[in-house]
């Protein structure tokens, strides 16, 4: 794409930053849309749209239109998982929720597999179009089908903004306090945490460590297999203990995985510390909505998601900023593996600060 449109690496980190940007503002979208329309017709009419801009990239010379569909497109993923909560709160019985919400936040995994082969089948050979037509088409296809489904299941027929909340789920955010402060923490950590690990693995391993691209390339595939099982690994914690208990499990992961780094990072523990991560990464992203979904009605925990996944977003490009601040300022990236494992401490004596999982609420 670079070759043929004629764009620059800055461009392409411009382009990035607008996309973490608009996940921000899609959060609050997606929040406001939920309420006004309901989650079903949120998620499918956000799949579509991310379907439409995907199919629409190949077809435009434009480096501007282009960066503008990528950040419609990539602002949809928040847009369509800010209603997860409700649809889920509606379908699995809270037993099982915290199951469902971690299988939900692993799918990204599958979905990076799925790239990595329509780029080597396609992009190698200068076909790089293909990629996004297939994309795009597979996205639209999977929109119309889940429209479908939802259809037949009645999710269309009563949204949580006809529904008044009552009880432990009342509308005002003061009713969940001080828990939602504890979580709003979180959400941030989630996004400050975890990102600069992967921002700075690969600069880490061949620049300072002096690993070949190979095994940087070998290590990011492993994140992402073990990031598949990592849902299933995870949500059986959370369904079989709570919420917070898988919590403490994906922060405990997160400070093993940093402090293997500190110690000293040879090929062996780099696997382990990549492992480690890897069953923390795509998991914790369910839990905090799982969580709440056990102590909020759904209208109050939409927009407590909503919030979660705003300051998510800012978490990760405040981590970025400062993780760029350290290599600078240190001239080495042990300090920002060093600060990974700290705020992974904090945010298990978080979790465990958490009130239990209230299981009973139906």
């Amino acid at each position: 794409m670079r070759r043929d449109l004629g764009f620059d690496y800055r461009f392409v980190g411009a382009v990035t930053g607008l996309v973490q940007l608009s996940t921000v503002g899609f959060a609050l979208l997606g929040t406001w849309l939920v309420h006004r329309f309901g989650a079903a017709r949120t998620v499918v009419a956000s799949m579509s749209l991310c379907g439409l801009c995907l199919v629409s990239i190949p077809a435009t010379g434009n480096v501007y239109v282009i960066a503008c569909l990528l950040m419609i497109a990539g602002g949809t993923g928040a847009s369509t998982f800010v209603p997860m909560i409700d649809l889920a709160a509606r379908v699995v019985n809270i037993e099982q929720r915290g199951f469902a919400m971690s299988l939900i936040s692993s799918a990204p995994a599958y979905g990076v597999l799925i790239n990595s082969a329509l780029v080597s089948a396609f992009a190698g050979s200068g076909h790089w179009r293909i990629a996004w037509y297939v994309t795009g088409g597979v996205t639209i296809t999977l929109a119309i089908a889940i429209a479908i489904l939802f259809g037949r299941a009645g999710l269309f027929e009563e949204t949580t903004g006809q529904t008044a909340a009552v009880g432990d789920g009342s509308p005002s955010l003061r009713a969940i306090m001080p828990w939602g402060a504890l979580i709003f923490v979180l959400g941030f950590i989630n996004g400050m945490m975890p990102y600069p690990y992967l921002t700075y693995l690969s600069p880490f391993l061949r620049e300072e460590l002096g690993y070949s691209v190979g095994f940087a390339s070998w290590l990011w595939a492993t994140v992402g297999a073990v990031g598949i099982g990592a849902g299933f690994i995870v949500g059986t914690i959370s369904s079989r203990l709570g919420s917070r208990h898988a919590m403490l499990a994906c922060y405990s992961s997160f400070l093993i995985a940093g402090a293997l780094v500190v110690i000293h990072l040879s090929m062996e523990l780099a696997l382990v510390s990549a492992i480690f991560f890897s069953l923390g990464f795509y998991p914790i992203y369910g839990l905090l909505p799982a969580y709440v979904s056990h102590r909020a009605r759904p209208r109050l925990a939409v927009t407590v998601l909503g919030i979660c996944t705003v300051l998510q977003g800012i978490g990760g490009t405040t981590g970025n900023f400062f993780g760029g601040v350290i290599k600078t300022s240190t001239q080495s990236f042990d300090g920002i593996y060093l600060a990974v494992a700290i705020m992974a401490l904090i945010a298990a004596v978080i979790a465990i600060a958490l009130p239990k999982d209230q299981q009973g609420q139906p």
